[in-house]
């Protein structure tokens, strides 16, 4: 599982297909909007636009190969489990920007002060 630490309107980026971003977080849970394709499945393909509140400890489903959680609420910030297959790349759109060389506009490719951490 990558757990990575997201704020209001920062998305995690799962594969090339799924982004996710918390639109509302408060101490007992936080609010998700998940946007893409299904990877895998019958549904294999088929697009995406939902939103999902999750308390900590509550997983949610995005088709039948990607599980998020929220593992804890720090503050403003949600720390989000994601768990997918090992072929699938998780991380944070400033990361992607930065491997990408577009920055997202600000000095040293971090996208405007935004943070992530990410860890297994």
């Amino acid at each position: 599982m990558t757990v990575i630490s997201r704020d209001v309107d920062q998305w995690i980026l799962i594969g090339q297909d799924i982004r996710v971003s918390p639109t509302d977080i408060d101490a007992q849970g936080v609010r998700l909007v998940a946007r893409g394709r299904v990877l895998g499945g019958p549904d294999d393909g088929a697009t995406f636009d939902i939103r999902h509140e999750l308390a900590i400890g509550q997983t949610w489903h995005l088709g039948p190969h990607v599980v998020v959680s929220l593992v804890e609420v720090r503050g403003d910030s949600a720390r989000l489990g994601v768990l997918a297959p090992a072929h699938i790349d998780v991380q944070t759109k400033e990361h992607l920007d930065h491997q990408r060389g577009t920055g997202g506009g600000g000095t040293g490719g971090s996208g405007g002060g935004e943070r992530g951490s990410h860890g297994k």
